[in-house]
């Protein structure tokens, strides 16, 4: 149901009604290009950072949003086959640019700061800034999917833009935590930011364990 006084299109009006749906279509892609791109980041972030509640929630996120960009590939197909292979084409175009970006940044993130701590809250800092821009998007495509009447759409964005929120929340109380560990870290010179225990350090730990076991078998 669209809320009083917004703006809605004249259905009945073909030109109308093609243009807001290939709009629909532009910004599922754009959200899509993002989720892409932050799955990337996601995974660069959580390679350096200890086990924690920071990394199970930079965890859990990443498996949101592979969940966010399979949903919207869904939505994608379901609206017609022939502007979802033109979604598809400017999906790819723009994910190729996004990943470009974060495995451009991930190498940078692991080089910022002076302490481990310092890095942890760049990034957090940064993931803030990714979660504003994600519910932004959302925004726009549930108000764009309600004046179109396209309510499967509208849904995805209120779920999706729900998550959103949740974890940009979670993220903020996390940056107070790893602004107070990056000044204690630098100013006792006693710093918490374990290496050997980050989500790099336990994946190589995972393969040695595993290569073991074939050996041993």
């Amino acid at each position: 149901m669209t809320p009083r006084g917004m703006a809605t299109i004249d259905k009945t009006d073909t030109q109308q009604r093609e243009t807001a749906e290939r709009l629909i279509v532009q910004y599922l892609t754009e959200a899509h290009a993002t989720e892409e791109a932050l799955v990337t980041t996601l995974r660069a972030h959580i390679s350096i950072t200890p086990a924690g509640g920071y990394r199970d929630l930079l965890e859990r996120h990443l498996g949101e949003t592979q969940q966010h960009a399979s949903s919207i590939e869904r939505r994608l197909g379901e609206l017609d086959a022939s502007r979802g292979i033109v979604a598809a084409g400017l999906s790819l175009a723009q994910t190729v640019v996004g990943q470009a970006l974060a495995l451009a940044k991930g190498p940078v993130d692991m080089l910022r700061g002076k302490s481990g701590e310092e890095k942890l809250l760049k990034n957090a800092k940064d993931e803030c800034a990714t979660e504003a821009l994600e519910i932004a998007t959302y925004d726009a495509l549930h108000t764009l999917a309600l004046a179109v009447g396209d309510e499967k759409t509208a849904r995805l964005a209120i779920r999706h833009r729900g998550q959103e929120e949740r974890v940009l929340e979670e993220l903020r109380k996390h940056v107070v935590a790893l602004t107070h560990a990056t000044v204690l870290a630098q100013a006792t010179g006693r710093p918490t930011y374990d290496a050997t225990t980050t989500g790099a350090a336990d994946t190589a730990k995972r393969f040695k364990h595993e290569a073991q076991e074939k050996v041993g078998a």
